[in-house]
This record gives structure tokens, sequence and C-alpha cells, in this order.
């Protein structure tokens, strides 16, 4: 099958987890997101101009969130079958009004399963979680030498969160890895490799990324009691741990670094689980056989629908992605004089200088 794949390019990014797992199962991909300093890639150009484009006629097109300020033109104009895989389901409501756009609709929290079918107007919606790149993320055989570990965000948004008082404490109170840095997704294997224990705090009660990449890795992995499916993925207890609270965390690091062959029973149990199911290999297998599978629909709501409609939709994703450019063009398309085009950019204007 051949991919055009959108989504913003970054190392770490889940979407170059995707692009990496479908190249590696013998799938033809094309990168056709914003280009970069380290990729090459196109302007938000329409979307039917870009697959028309390509040198080998696109099977599926695929849009990977988080997404930057990359959001495709035109996609309800799309010749092929699209598909959404929308991971910070948890963060806003945008994302509900881009699910919209596509024929499939891929979410990484299963609690938000019902509401991004009515979102969507269809059925093709699937839980599909995050994963671990078992060629990176795996038991480096490193000395554990971080009594506790942790990669994550910690950007601006994330600063007064549960999350950042946390980090600030176990830095303080135990051995760990710089938490303040960035790493790159190798990096990322050897730090987990070097730890006992990693530490999973959601910002709202979301599964992360981060459990998977660390169990893989063979760290026993201790994380707030999200919900959206953590039970049916893992066996709490056996092989990952939750906490309730700042105390009910500390206890149980202090508990599994005094009893090592406790902790390594849970972390190879949880290690075993994750490299059997819960691998990105995996996943795009999963997506691809959703959206090959024998009455799968073109059914985005948006195809169909007036084209008031699916500008005011665009334009509410524009306004969110703080894509200015493509909502003035946008705008100028649909007939606005430059009064209406000042007023209805205003919000997207203050989300860039504001956020």
């Amino acid at each position: 099958m051949h991919v055009a794949l959108g989504y913003n390019w970054f190392e770490t990014s889940l979407g170059y987890h995707f692009e990496r797992a479908l190249r590696g199962i013998g799938h033809t991909v094309t990168y056709v997101g914003l280009a970069g300093t380290a990729r090459a890639g196109y302007d938000n150009l329409p979307l039917p101009e870009v697959l028309a484009g390509l040198s080998q006629p696109a099977d599926l097109y695929l849009w990977v969130d988080p997404a930057g300020r990359y959001f495709p033109r035109d996609i309800e104009r799309a010749p092929v079958p699209t598909a959404a895989y929308i991971v910070d389901v948890h963060l806003g409501t945008w994302r509900q009004e881009a699910a919209q756009f596509f024929d499939a609709v891929f979410v990484a929290q299963k609690d938000y399963l019902e509401r991004f079918r009515r979102a969507a107007g269809h059925d093709q919606v699937y839980w599909l979680p995050p994963a671990a790149a078992t060629d990176v993320h795996y038991d480096h055989q490193r000395p554990r030498v971080f009594e506790v570990g942790f990669v994550g965000n910690l950007a601006r948004a994330h600063r007064g969160t549960a999350r950042a008082r946390r980090l600030q404490w176990l830095a303080k109170t135990f051995k760990t890895n710089d938490f303040y840095r960035t790493y790159t997704p190798p990096q990322v294997g050897e730090v987990y490799s070097q730890s006992r224990l990693v530490v999973n705090s959601s910002i709202a009660g979301d599964v992360t990324m981060r459990l998977f990449e660390a169990s893989a890795c063979g760290a026993l992995t201790l994380t707030d009691g999200a919900a959206n499916g953590l039970g049916e993925l893992f066996e709490i207890g056996r092989e990952i741990v939750t906490y309730q609270d700042d105390a009910d965390l500390l206890d149980k690091i202090s508990h599994y670094l005094a009893h090592e062959p406790e902790r390594l029973a849970i972390a190879q149990a949880g290690q075993r689980r994750t490299l059997e199911q819960h691998s990105y290999t995996r996943r795009v297998s999963d997506l691809l056989a959703a959206v090959t599978a024998p009455g799968f629909r073109r059914c985005a709501r948006l195809r169909s629908a007036a084209p008031a409609e699916v500008q005011h939709a665009r334009q509410s994703v524009y306004t969110h992605l703080q894509m200015l450019d493509a909502l003035l063009d946008d705008l100028r398309a649909a007939g606005a004089n430059p009064l209406q085009r000042l007023w209805s950019s205003l919000p997207c204007l203050a989300r860039r200088m504001l956020l």
C-alpha cells in the first residue's frame, strides 16, 4: 500500500514512529506534511493537488496528531480514502470538528470513542492506543543507575500541573536522569534502560506513550490511575503499577526500590506484554486492516456537506492550529471582504500572539 502521510515532523513524534513502522512492514510512505529545516515537504497546498503530483498514486491519506500548524487543505475533496489518528483527544474540542473531515478516525484514548463517533457522524471510529517503537525502545542492557526515570513534555502549558510538581520533588529525592532536556528516540530507550522505575503522570487521565516506551525497556512503570482502557492494555499490579496520589507514589517508589525481585518480576511481565502486543508495527497493521476491510466507506461527513459548513469547520481547525495564512487564504477564496477577513482572523491572531 502507498500511504500519503501528513503530520508535524520531529524525531520523537508519534507520526514519525508510524512512518518508520509502515516502511518496516513493506509499505510505501510519502511524507506530505510541512517542509522543515530537516525535512522536505509541502506548504499548505490543497491535498488533491499534492496527491495528484505524487510519482505513484496514493492508496490512503493519513493525518497524525499532534499537528503543529498543519492540516490538509480541501481534504474533503481527496480522491482516496482518508484517515486520522487523533492522539490528544483529551485536550480541547477542536479535534472533534477535525474528525468530520475523515473517512476513518482512530483515537488514542478509549473513553473518547463515543463522542468522536458522534462528532464524525459515522461508525468508522476506532480505539488505537499509543505504543512502543521496538527498534529503539528495548532493553539496551545498560546499568540501571537511575532510581527514577522520566522523559516527556515540560513545556509552558505543563508547568502548573501535578506532573511538574511531582518531577520537582522526585529530582530532589531520588537519583534521576535530567528531566528538563530533550532526548532523541534512541536516547529515550537508553534512559529507560538505565532506570529502575519510570514514573508517568498524565495530564488528563490519558494513556501516554511513556507507558509503552518505558515498559518495553524493562523498567517498572508507575502511573497514576488513568482510565481509557489501561486495565485492558496491562494487568494492573502484575505488569504495571498504579498510584493514587503523591504520598502513594512516594511509598511505592520506596517499596519497589527496596524489593528488587518484586520490581524485576513486574517489569519483565510488562515488557513481555508490550513487546508482544503494543508495538507500532502492531498498531499500523490494525489501522490498515480497518481501512481495507470489506465494507469500508468513504463516508467523511464533510465530503457531502454544504460549502458554508465545510468552511466553518475548516476555519475552526485553522484557528486552533494558529494557521493564520491558511485561514486568510480560505476566507479570501470564500469571497470575504478585507474587514470580514480581519474580524474572522482575530481569534487565530490572538492565539499566535499569546500561546
